[in-house]
């Protein structure tokens, strides 16, 4: 294992995650294809990653008021959820099948990334009591 090399490639996955440019697939084909990791490891390895750099984007939309609460714990709680089920659910399957459905969904992803259909921005819409708070 290349020490200077994965310090470099998770940086680099960093500061693309940072930019909201979703670099986890990328840290995940890495550690597969060339540090030679699971894929099972792989992911996990790749959650905690996220979990470090979302905790600190938190941080920073909590200082700038920029959290629906409720949309958080609402999404908090199905993640939960997911995430065990997720786990049960990987018990039952071959791992060559995950890696293949894993790999489907990137492609995917990245499919609709560069050929979906961009949404226009809008102004946002303001909710029930800033709408109060204008008049």
């Amino acid at each position: 294992m290349n020490f200077w090399l994965d310090f470099i490639v998770s940086t680099l996955a960093a500061v693309l995650q940072g930019l909201g440019i979703g670099s986890s697939g990328t840290l995940v084909i890495y550690l597969t294809m060339w540090a030679g990791w699971e894929q099972v490891t792989a992911q996990g390895v790749n959650l905690i990653f996220f979990i470090f750099s979302a905790v600190a984007a938190l941080f920073f939309h909590i200082r700038k008021r920029k959290i629906y609460w409720g949309v958080l714990l609402c999404l908090t709680l199905f993640g939960v959820l997911g995430a065990v089920a997720g786990s049960l659910l990987l018990n039952v399957f071959d791992p060559d099948l995950v890696r293949k459905i894993f790999g489907g969904m990137l492609v995917i992803s990245g499919l609709l990334g560069l050929f979906g259909r961009s949404r226009k921005k809008s102004e946002p819409t303001l909710t029930t009591s800033e709408s109060r708070d204008k008049m």
